[in-house]
């Protein structure tokens, strides 16, 4: 079923009576890049621009040279997934009278088209911080700082240090070039990240905001760490993204939200198999109560395998066990669909019975 989604605009809540601070001037002018395709990657489509907004679409992935999902350990069984992502931003935008704190949701989007995220996760709030534990100390994220989400959708939620790497000390130190924008429209920089002689952590103001030589607002990313890339938005809250996607079906047709499970992840690919879209996470399970086949439970301590979905004929994943069977308390069973896996793909012949231990806990 094809979704459609709008990004931002609830991911807010103001701030009462709090004052963003002053934002220090730096001598250095920022790059006007919102409708300069040089300053995009590859990833970014139909770049277009009006006298008041500029627009471009993304399918929501990053360079395929940026190791996605590698490095997680508090999986949830979600597998980045092509989407058809649409921004609309204005050119000119205007500080707002008073600034909005963030919550967890979307707070812009990288100039790869990959959206990013508040640092919080859905979870509940902490009653020690008033705020969801970040995604970072979940062990959610990858070592670029981004991970899939419930929708399969992939996003940062800290600097996109991947992607700051890949356009390099020039652009972002000398030229000044935004690595993305804020949902309020104001460019979101990395200086100071490969010259610490241009850091400007102490000339932001509480947003993690600042004025170059012409006058110009923007945010600057931290280079160390929480890397954060900002605390609070100083602009007017925007409707600035549409999500279109088909979410991903079980056998039974209905849609998979995957289990958080406790999986470190080694290795993550994605490639098209008969006109499917598969994709393979590969790693270690944690310690988990699972059923075997023939409904005994043991602990588990450490066991290696993959997580596979192509379609909803083709899959493997981690399930709760009926509620009958949890005396024990949450125990996991591994869910397999092979009757459309193509005979070349290679965790349907382990599910076919080949070696793959996680397979000896199938229903």
């Amino acid at each position: 079923m094809s979704r459609l989604r709008v990004i931002g605009l609830a991911a807010w809540v103001s701030l009462i009576g709090v004052s963003a601070g002053a934002a220090h001037d730096i001598k250095q002018k920022i790059a006007d890049c919102t409708c300069d395709k040089a300053c995009f990657t590859d990833e970014v489509e139909n770049l277009s621009c009006t006298a008041t907004h500029f627009s471009f679409s993304s399918h929501g992935l990053p360079d395929a040279s940026h190791d996605m999902m590698v490095g997680i350990t508090g999986n949830n069984q979600q597998f980045p997934s092509s989407h058809n992502l649409e921004f609309s931003l204005p050119r000119h935008p205007k500080r707002a009278s008073s600034p909005t704190a963030t919550r967890p949701g979307a707070i812009g989007v990288a100039v790869n088209g990959v959206p990013i995220f508040d640092p919080g996760t859905q979870g509940p709030v902490l009653p020690e911080t008033g705020k969801p534990v970040s995604a970072a100390g979940a062990g959610e994220l990858d070592v670029c700082g981004g991970h899939a989400g419930r929708g399969d959708d992939y996003h940062y939620h800290r600097a996109p240090n991947c992607l700051i790497d890949e356009m390099g000390a020039e652009a972002v130190e000398t030229r000044g070039r935004p690595i993305g924008y804020a949902s309020d429209g104001f460019p979101i920089l990395a200086l100071g990240w490969f010259d610490k002689a241009h850091d400007i952590e102490t000339a932001l103001d509480r947003c993690r905001g600042a004025t170059d030589g012409a006058e110009a607002y923007f945010y600057n990313v931290q280079h160390q760490g929480e890397f954060a890339v900002l605390d609070c938005l100083s602009g007017t809250e925007l409707r600035f993204a549409r999500d279109h996607w088909d979410q991903r079906k079980d056998r039974s047709g209905h849609d998979i939200v995957g289990i958080p499970i406790k999986f470190a992840v080694r290795k993550f690919s994605r490639a098209l198999v008969d006109r499917d879209e598969c994709a393979v996470m590969t790693g270690t399970l944690g310690r988990e109560k699972l059923m075997r086949s023939d409904g005994s439970i043991i602990d588990n301590t450490k066991l290696d395998g993959a997580l596979f979905h192509c379609s909803s004929r083709c899959y493997g994943q981690f399930v709760e066990a009926p509620r009958s069977l949890l005396s024990r308390g949450r125990v996991l069973a591994f869910e397999t669909e092979t009757s459309g896996c193509a005979a070349r793909f290679g965790p349907a012949r382990f599910a076919n019975g080949q070696g793959n231990a996680f397979l000896v806990f199938s229903r």
